[in-house]
């Protein structure tokens, strides 16, 4: 069974707070580079996979799209959307993305937001995903950075400075952290995993970001400085194939 900690009350609570005050790295560090990659033609039909609270919708409904379809497994995250997005362009399911039927050679522009490191079978999904886009369409999410899934037991300092260890990365599989609340499952997958599943699903790889706090950035927020020993996000723009 799939894990929903989104919707655990204390996660939730927490969660929502981190975004709509913006404390975590989605805005200043994940965001700006998600957004340089899309690709969105008027009347486009567009996938947000594991949408939360809507804040990419928000983004993608001023695009002009044909549609935007949101899918998450937390009722509460597809009830806030709700609340804050009416719109009669945008269509909400509440199911994991695992189980979802991607309707096929449908999609222009699939994207996912710090979604697919919660799912098991990836390999699986990118097959899925592959054969919902349109010949030409676009797939592109981001994930936290196999460097950072390897271990996730925190920080520690050396000499007065913070260090993120690269531990345990070889080992692929799931790992459990302390996230606002216990065992949160997440998996973990070397880079080369990734890229190789996703040419296997029929997929073009057009871009690899791994983006770090920028020098303007730092300025607003110099508690991100830490994630400049490590890149916290792997953003990837892909382009389906045209024959798979």
């Amino acid at each position: 069974m799939k894990q929903n900690i989104y919707d655990d009350p204390v996660f939730f609570e927490k969660y929502k707070d981190l975004r709509d005050n913006d404390k975590g790295i989605n805005e200043w560090i994940e965001q700006p580079v998600m957004r340089q990659l899309m690709k969105i033609p008027a009347g486009a039909h567009v996938l947000d996979i594991g949408c939360g609270l809507g804040h990419q919708i928000s983004y993608l409904l001023q695009q002009s799209p044909a549609s935007i379809i949101g899918v998450d497994i937390a009722e509460k995250m597809l009830a806030e959307v709700a609340r804050r997005i009416q719109h009669p362009t945008v269509e909400l399911i509440c199911s994991a993305i695992e189980d979802y039927p991607i309707r096929e050679n449908h999609f222009d522009l699939i994207v996912s937001s710090m979604t697919l490191h919660y799912v098991q079978d990836l390999p699986e999904l990118f097959r899925h995903i592959s054969k919902g886009l349109k010949p030409g369409g676009q797939f592109i999410f981001s994930m936290e950075h196999p460097v950072c899934t390897a271990w996730l037991k925190g920080w520690i300092e050396a000499e007065g400075t913070k260090i993120w260890p690269v531990a345990e990365y070889a080992r692929e599989g799931i790992r459990y952290q302390h996230w606002f609340v216990a065992d949160v499952i997440k998996y973990h997958r070397k880079l080369s995993t990734i890229i190789n599943d996703l040419i296997r699903a029929g997929f073009q790889i057009d871009h690899i970001a791994e983006p770090v706090p920028t020098p303007e950035v730092l300025v607003s927020r110099p508690d991100l400085a830490p994630h400049l020993e490590r890149p916290p996000v792997l953003i990837i723009g892909t382009t389906r194939q045209s024959s798979l």
